[in-house]
């Protein structure tokens, strides 16, 4: 639970940053967006929920199933985000490809992409919050965190561990 909750709020710090970037897209910002940090986030975004977080969520819920603990409508219901969050996560990353090469995309449509995507994400972890975790404070212990973290390979996070993966280094010195 300490980790899913620390990278929630690390996500949070993320967004906030990707949102910071996002204003700079209003016609009266004296700020240029930087494209190259938004990529970093994006990145990351796109990487460290899918491979890391999602899965440690996932095993818990499937536990969860399988020992009859919990609303199985919330389990589906959270897997559901996760597989849109990807999907627009996805979306994102092409959409900032794309101008980072060249290929003319209009203000209004980065614009919007971004304010959705940070709307739907801030949602999920909200509702994460709201609705999963209390019910897996209140029926996973110790015993079952073990048999979750059996399940999934150990990894550190790649911008937030002691030592970032090269690729995250300037976005985590940006932080």
């Amino acid at each position: 639970m300490k980790r899913l909750r620390r990278d929630h709020r690390n996500l949070n710090r993320l967004f906030d940053m990707l949102e910071e970037q996002v204003a700079r897209y209003d016609r009266d910002s004296t700020f240029e967006p930087d494209l190259l940090l938004i990529l970093d986030i994006v990145a990351y975004l796109n990487d460290y929920p899918r491979i890391y977080h999602h899965p440690l969520e996932e095993e818990a819920v499937a536990l969860m199933v399988e020992r009859n603990l919990g609303d199985n409508s919330v389990n589906e219901f959270i897997h559901d985000q996760h597989q849109n969050l990807e999907q627009a996560t996805e979306r994102l990353s092409s959409l900032f490809n794309m101008i980072v090469n060249d290929h003319p995309v209009p203000i209004e449509q980065t614009r919007e992409a971004l304010d959705s995507y940070l709307e739907m994400s801030r949602k999920h972890l909200q509702s994460e919050e709201d609705r999963l975790f209390p019910v897996m404070e209140k029926v996973l212990g110790n015993d079952e965190w073990e048999v979750v973290a059996s399940r999934l390979p150990e990894r550190l996070d790649p911008l937030f561990a002691e030592n970032p993966d090269d690729a995250f280094v300037e976005l985590r010195r940006r932080m």
